[in-house]
């Protein structure tokens, strides 16, 4: 690489300042065009880099771009972007519907994105009667796809088009034909589909691959028992692994040249041979068992695992958040600490005692003060199984730092023989890599590496982390985090206006969002200074500590008692809110709507409920859109479009069921 000197001069107008070389600068745009005839590019050297700065104003990319393209420095080759394909979340691409005859939807298929060799990957959910998707088949009624259209087509004597996957069939329906397949794809034929095609005209159109045409074989194995007639349509197609997709889109094949195609077609009469390799696997639907009927009174629901009861529960991923200097790394050593001792935690028992792990990625530089003031302020023995990994790890895209992390753990584990309960990340930032915090990949990364981790592990997790600019919306980044924690543990910090001798400041601890257990429980605490010198009076010889101060949550939430307000109260508004309640009872689930978690239903529901309970249905709109708002007005409900809810305390949180 040339010296400050040569690239200089062979910039132009060179000379040397103070030590420094001065140079015209070489950005195109420089002096609107004009040049820099009066040169204001410096050059310096340092640590082996050649740094330039154009007193103009130029952009530091502009001027790095244009030296180089005058050969004056190596180019520098593109760095490459980490891959770590395993560890990315996979990306919903596409849901198929299965249909009942009347059109409901039985269960679905989805296709996911991935970032391994094979590119994508699968899954099946059932779908309840809510609507909801569930993950498994279970005991749902197993349909061939586009079944509907293939029951018509059938009674019409139309030819239904079998392949062996949706992507294929919706090709075929795109130019008019009725096409159709089943679920589980080449890897077999659910046997239960073979029903609907009984006295069908079917023609079977295999993928141009041996996969394809040995599901062929099987499907007309089976249907051929069943069907008015069955054919074997191969398509010549040119590639391996291509399709009726690439028939209809790639070669423009229509609807028309599909049915001469068929009519021409090999028909079947005999049964195809099916090798041992061809053989049905039932993948996707094992043999059913009976089910297991229950007498009612011997039902009982098993009870919530907790490592500290209300508080952490035993394999959870819980967030522990706040705004900055909110004591976040403070708060977690005391946790770390009541769980590796056993000690009470805010008036809260440790059930579940054992080891904890700390990625201290930040701050780490003076956890070792944090700890001897834990130590002191609990009277912890030594010994207290609390382990500690001083390093930055990126838990987001690194192969290298993943698998680092779990040979050191099972070092750990093999040398000490410890039973490992809760991992404490300090801080979810420092551990995601440069990573975008907002973006649903990285973010869904990150997630994905810490489940990996504790179903290694069998244990809890817990990231620490920040709020965002509005402390108000909790955590910061993508809303997948929130979806995927258990438990949400958000710290406020308190102003602390008359502080007493040796607390250095108050806050409270809620439990935002408990997905087996309580919401909304509040811990006061206090910090208070902790003499870690040992009596030798040295500089720097305090740390803080942690000590509960439930008073605080009285001196927080104490509200006057003020009359209930007039407005809800009247003969219509009282009809209005019973409603509320039986649609409630009837159609009411727990939901996390704002951060609040309560029972609700859709105002849609509700306005239905009003409407059953009302004689006179003139200006029955009008009478309870006029109920809705003076309702909210009253705090006696709060709305959410689309959901609705009931408030029954001050601060609007329902805690529990009806």
């Amino acid at each position: 690489m040339p010296d400050t000197e040569t690239i200089a001069k062979a910039l132009g107008n060179a000379k040397q300042v103070n030590g420094q070389w001065i140079a015209s600068c070489p950005v195109p745009g420089h002096g609107r065009g004009n040049g820099d005839k009066n040169p204001s590019l410096s050059i310096t050297e340092s640590e082996g880099k050649v740094l330039f700065h154009c007193h103009a104003g130029c952009d530091q990319r502009e001027v790095f771009d244009a030296v180089r393209e005058r050969n004056l420095l190596p180019t520098t080759p593109k760095r490459e972007e980490i891959s770590f394909t395993q560890h990315q979340a996979p990306v919903l691409e596409k849901e198929w519907l299965y249909r009942s005859e009347d059109g409901d939807t039985l269960f679905t298929k989805r296709r996911y994105k991935t970032s391994d060799a094979k590119g994508k990957t699968y899954s099946i959910h059932r779908v309840d009667a809510q609507g909801k998707r569930v993950a498994g088949l279970k005991d749902t009624r197993i349909v061939p796809y586009n079944l509907p259209e293939l029951l018509d087509a059938k009674t019409a004597g139309r030819a239904i088009y079998l392949v062996e996957g949706e992507k294929a069939a919706d090709a075929l329906i795109s130019i008019g034909a009725i096409a159709t397949t089943s679920h589980t794809g080449a890897g077999s034929w659910p046997t239960e589909i073979t029903q609907y095609f009984s006295g069908a005209n079917v023609v079977v159109i295999p993928d141009h691959d041996e996969p394809g045409r040995s599901y062929a074989k099987r499907a007309i194995a089976h249907l051929l028992p069943v069907v008015k007639s069955i054919r074997y349509l191969d398509l010549n197609l040119m590639m391996d692994g291509d399709d009726a997709y690439e028939w209809v889109h790639d070669m423009q094949g229509t609807r028309k040249e599909l049915a001469e195609l068929a009519k021409n077609a090999e028909v079947i009469i005999n049964q195809p041979v099916v090798t041992d390799s061809e053989q049905l696997t039932e993948v996707f639907n094992p043999v059913a068992q009976l089910l297991n009927i229950e007498p009612w009174d011997t039902i009982k629901d098993e009870p919530v695992s907790w490592i500290i009861k209300d508080v952490l529960p035993s394999k959870g991923f819980c967030a522990l958040y706040g705004p900055p200097g909110s004591y976040k790394s403070f708060i977690a050593l005391d946790i770390a600490e009541a769980i590796a001792t056993g000690r009470t935690w805010m008036g809260n028992e440790v059930t579940n005692p054992g080891a904890v792990l700390i990625i201290a990625g930040e701050g780490h530089g003076g956890i070792g003060a944090r700890i001897m003031a834990c130590k002191i302020n609990n009277n912890t023995k030594d010994g207290a199984e609390i382990y500690v990994i001083r390093h930055q790890l990126n838990l987001r895209s690194s192969a290298d730092d993943f698998n680092i992390l779990m040979e050191s753990i099972d070092e750990l584990i093999q040398r000490t023989g410890i039973d490992l309960r809760l991992i404490q990340i300090d801080t979810l930032a420092r551990a995601f890599g440069g990573g975008n915090e907002n973006d649903s990949q990285d973010m869904g990364a990150f997630i994905h590496n810490c489940g990996r981790v504790q179903r290694k592990l069998d244990c809890a997790m817990m990231p620490l982390h920040h709020s965002g600019k509005d402390s108000t919306k909790g955590l910061r980044g993508h809303s997948s985090l929130l979806g995927a924690v258990d438990t949400q543990i958000e710290l406020q910090k308190l102003q602390v206006d008359e502080p007493k001798d040796g607390v250095a400041g108050r806050g409270i601890i809620t439990i935002s969002k408990q997905k087996d257990g309580q919401d909304n429980l509040k811990f006061g605490f206090e910090m208070i200074h902790i003499d870690i010198s040992g009596g030798l009076n040295l500089a720097d010889s305090t740390s803080l500590g942690v000590r509960e101060y439930q008073q605080i949550i009285d001196e927080q939430h104490k509200k006057a008692k003020v009359p209930p307000p007039r407005t809800g109260a009247g003969g219509v508004q009282k009809v209005s809110l019973d409603a509320l309640h039986k649609a409630i009872s009837e159609h009411g689930e727990m939901r996390l709507i704002d951060g609040k978690r309560n029972k609700a239903i859709l105002v849609e529901q509700w306005r239905q409920a009003f409407e059953a309970a009302q004689t006179d249905k003139a200006g029955i709109k009008k009478r309870f859109n006029r109920c809705l708002v003076s309702l909210q007005n009253a705090k006696k409900v709060e709305v959410f479009d689309p959901f609705v809810w009931v408030i029954f305390s001050d601060d609007g949180q329902n805690g529990g069921d009806f």
